[in-house]
């Protein structure tokens, strides 16, 4: 008995082994979930109250077959209500191809208040390209700027940035919410305190990521925050996992590809919704 429960106990573990190695191997790169997520803050006011972004980064197309995935996870979110898309970076992997066909999936992204964009370190060999076919995707590339975004008689400040911005230019309402959107999410180091929630993608969520342990890897960009979400002077970051890891390795452990959903709700509308 004890011989066939150590067999037994062999087989679950070998068999548990090789699960893994196929879903790592196998299902990990195209694999995708749609994350929501809210963010409560005394800033958002009721007017603004489930206001919800949907948040796209390290996109990474390498061929058709990724744009045909693409295309399969556009049609999914738009079966989500949402108002406002924004693109993290990182559209290509690494060289353009099929340039009209990628403006015509992200053109079919349906929103009413605003499709915005960054680009990511990948894009910028080819910065002028890529951001010709996000304009033709109907999406504005920002770089270093800020903008108001008006919704239901109410508005908040987008701000894009890199490392290079200097945030003292950045007039911020104390009375209303200041998104920030980067591209690397070690940006938050000079962000925080002076945004109220920033947005992120680059690290892939680390790609191999363990609980308490963080990344078995971190990247240029992604030293410091990397995974999940943060909260530091006042300032939330939002760190996404991404669309899809990069070529070179795109396996997952612990860090499903996604995109995330982030419903702004209003601190009074919150509590009412606890009691």
């Amino acid at each position: 008995m004890k011989k066939l429960m150590r067999r037994l106990i062999l087989l679950l573990i070998v068999f548990g082994l090789f699960f893994l190695g196929y879903y790592i191997y196998a299902v990990s790169p195209k694999a995708y979930e749609f994350n929501e997520q809210r963010y409560t803050s005394s800033l958002i006011s009721s007017k603004l109250n489930g206001f919800k972004i949907a948040f796209i980064s390290d996109i990474n197309l390498t061929d058709q077959d990724s744009l045909e995935r693409f295309q399969d996870v556009i049609k999914e979110l738009n079966e989500n209500p949402f108002d406002m898309v924004i693109f993290g970076g990182d559209l290509y992997d690494k060289e353009v191809f099929s340039a009209d066909k990628v403006s015509e999936t992200l053109k079919n992204i349906q929103c009413q208040y605003g499709k915005l964009a960054v680009l990511g370190e990948q894009d910028e060999a080819s910065a002028l390209e890529v951001t010709q076919i996000l304009n033709n995707g109907g999406f504005e590339v920002l770089s270093n700027e800020s903008r108001p975004i008006y919704y239901k008689e109410t508005n908040f400040t987008l701000v894009a940035y890199d490392s290079t911005y200097d945030f003292s230019t950045l007039k911020k309402d104390d009375d209303k919410l200041t998104l920030g959107i980067s591209h690397q999410p070690d940006t938050f180091t000079q962000a925080q305190g002076h945004v109220d929630l920033q947005l992120s993608g680059h690290s892939h969520g680390g790609s191999v990521y363990f609980p308490y342990l963080g990344p078995l890897l971190s990247i240029e960009g992604a030293q410091t925050y990397n995974h999940g979400t943060y909260e530091e002077k006042g300032s939330t970051l939002i760190v996404s996992n991404g669309l899809t890891g990069p070529s070179s390795f795109p396996y997952k452990i612990l860090c499903p590809n996604q995109v995330n959903l982030i419903i702004l709700t209003s601190k009074s509308n919150d509590t009412t919704q606890a009691q």
